[in-house]
């Protein structure tokens, strides 16, 4: 399959080139002086070189893989659409408090480092980039290219597996000492990101939950056969969970009480998008 090879390669060719540029990256870093970035570890750095390097590489793959235009990719002109992101980011938001409100917890607010309306403002700005960027690339580029050369069930698996594969991989808990980092030391990141996430607590619980949101997502672009569906649900689940977050709230992802949620949630977005979905 020309899709799926192509996603294996761009893939391998990411990790390993951002593991190759983030013991320069962040050896630049410490070398520019400022204090905030010189307090950057490793595996945040590590991070963001993987970032960079899976940026540079989309516009190529998306050419590759046949998709030359912003409508082809998920983005058709559509006069309504900032209707189908809103109705998504609240639906988004809604879910995650009724999930919140079922597991009984509560919020820290006064205690908090930073007012509601900061958190919410930082959030925001977290939710539109992160929801823009990764439907893009998931929903649009993957789940698409996969679906232009197969079945879409198929594409819907795979890349909602795939989606939730690389979100539960996390570096925090990695630590590489910057006297320590060396050119291989991305592979020595990589190598710990990988081991710790599959050894944390609730690991299980946190990849069916992703899965799900994946399958929602996923099932949304191909119902509407656009991202406005999916960017608003992503922004409106990010917005809310990290708000919770933020204020001492626990992450919701990492609890079964999720999974009936976002199975009531599918079905309400079925019932709402019903007039889109295909003959």
């Amino acid at each position: 399959m020309k899709a799926g090879k192509a996603i294996l390669v761009y893939t391998a060719v990411v990790v390993v080139l951002g593991a190759l540029l983030a013991p320069w990256l962040f050896w630049a870093v410490q070398a520019s002086g400022n204090q905030y970035l010189v307090e950057q570890p490793f595996r945040r750095v590590f991070n963001r070189a993987v970032m960079v390097v899976a940026l540079a590489g989309l516009w190529p793959l998306l050419r590759g893989l046949g998709i030359r235009s912003w409508a082809s990719v998920g983005f058709p002109r559509r006069s309504d659409w900032w209707r189908q992101v809103l109705l998504g980011a609240g639906i988004g938001v809604v879910s995650i408090a009724v999930a919140f409100l079922i597991t009984g917890r509560s919020l820290d607010v006064a205690n908090a480092k930073r007012s509601v309306v900061g958190v919410l403002g930082s959030v925001f700005v977290t939710a539109v980039l992160v929801s823009v960027v990764e439907e893009t690339f998931f929903r649009g580029a993957i789940q698409g290219a996969l679906q232009r050369s197969g079945r879409w069930p198929v594409a819907l698996v795979v890349a909602s597996v795939i989606y939730s594969a690389l979100h539960f991989l996390k570096p925090s808990g990695v630590f590489i000492a910057p006297a320590d980092v060396r050119w291989w030391s991305g592979f020595v990141c990589l190598g710990k990101i990988v081991s710790g996430s599959l050894l944390a607590a609730d690991v299980g619980v946190a990849f069916v939950t992703l899965l799900l949101v994946g399958l929602i997502l996923g099932w949304t672009f191909v119902q509407s056969e656009a991202l406005y569906w999916a960017i608003g649900l992503h922004g409106g689940w990010v917005v809310a969970n990290e708000f919770i977050r933020k204020f001492k709230g626990g992450n919701i992802v990492q609890t079964p009480v999720a999974w009936a949620v976002l199975v009531v949630t599918w079905v309400v977005v079925a019932w709402l998008c019903r007039s889109q979905r295909k003959s």
